[in-house]
C-alpha cells in the first residue's frame, strides 16, 4: 500500500488555532475521564489523588489555604466541582 504525502504551507495562525483546539479537546477528554473516576464528594485521600498532590500537601492547604472542604466530626469531604474551581485560581 502506497502512502501519499503532500507538502503544504499553512498560515501560522491556522496552525496555532488547530493546536489550541487539539489541546482543548485533550483537556476536556481528560477532565471527563477524571470526573467519571472520582465521586462528587471525596475523602482526603481521593481528593489528593484527584488533584495529583500528596496527602501532606492537602493537609498543608487545609491548614494554610482556602481550599474548600466540609469537616464533620473526624471526616473531611471535598466537592469535586469546588476543587476544580479552586485549582482554576491557583
Amino acid at each position: 500500500m502506497a502512502t501519499i504525502t503532500t507538502q503544504t504551507d499553512y498560515p501560522d495562525q491556522l496552525v496555532d488555532e488547530v493546536k489550541k483546539a487539539a489541546i482543548k479537546a485533550i483537556i476536556q477528554g481528560r477532565d471527563q475521564v477524571l470526573k467519571d473516576q472520582y465521586p462528587l464528594y471525596m475523602s482526603k485521600k481521593e481528593a489528593a489523588q484527584y488533584l495529583n498532590i500528596t496527602l501532606g500537601t492537602l493537609n498543608k492547604w487545609i491548614d494554610e489555604s482556602d481550599i474548600p472542604y466540609k469537616h464533620i466530626g473526624k471526616v473531611y469531604r471535598f466537592n469535586r466541582n469546588d476543587l476544580d474551581k479552586f485549582m482554576a485560581t491557583k
